[in-house]
């Protein structure tokens, strides 16, 4: 299953604001054509949460807060996902940019090992806790950063909060609002949503977290 938080970047109007969708159950099995896998009856489950800050679960992340947004690279989000379901389960954050976005926001992730950040290219990032990737052609709309947990995660436990800097934005000012929805034809209050999903899968039949996601059927709302 997936939670998500909507952050939306309006261009020239720019507000972002952060939402919690409601919570979706859905079946997952492994992939039928591997005969030796065996199948849990259960729920995987996580809940998500998102703060701005390492210490303090009441400080929620507030989009708001970096209105109007300008090229900066300080923008803190700090992702958590709980096991809320009754199986443990494989977890990764799904942070889904809109690839008319995909050359302006990037995650800052300097304290991941032997990282070299580029929006126009693969590449994938790894410490303690996460390894990172990043695919500029999902498909047609979309880019994806996917944080992988590196550990099962239990009933009822959560993971280490993702300890990235954050957004970096870097050159709003030159994005072609063509590819905005705008709500009047000057290219003023432009919006485009940016997706973090949490999946979760059941760890039974697989060996690792990157076997179980790679057949894992994505979802996109």
């Amino acid at each position: 299953m997936y939670h998500k938080f909507r952050i939306i970047v309006a261009s020239l109007a720019i507000m972002m604001l952060c939402v919690l969708s409601s919570s979706l159950t859905i079946s997952y099995f492994t992939d039928t054509k591997i005969a030796t896998n065996n199948f849990t009856i259960g729920n995987a489950s996580t809940a998500l949460s998102i703060y701005d800050n390492l210490a303090d679960e009441k400080h929620i992340f507030n989009a708001n807060d970096y209105s109007p947004l300008t090229d900066r690279d300080d923008i803190k989000l700090y992702l958590q996902a709980t096991n809320d379901g009754n199986i443990p389960v494989y977890q990764r954050f799904r942070v889904v940019i809109p690839k008319a976005l995909a050359s302006a926001i990037t995650l800052n992730l300097s304290d991941m090992d032997n990282c070299s950040v580029e929006t126009n290219s693969e590449h994938t990032c790894a410490n303690e806790n996460y390894t990172v990737s990043y695919n500029p052609n999902v498909n047609d709309t979309y880019a994806e950063y996917y944080i992988v947990s590196n550990n099962i995660l239990d009933l009822n436990a959560s993971t280490v909060k993702w300890a990235t800097q954050g957004l970096k934005i870097d050159g709003i000012s030159s994005i072609d609002t063509s590819e905005f929805v705008c709500s009047d034809n000057s290219g003023n209050n432009c919006k485009l949503w940016i997706n973090v999903y949490s999946d979760a899968i059941q760890t039974t039949g697989f060996t690792d977290a990157v076997s179980a996601f790679a057949n894992f059927a994505e979802t996109y709302n």
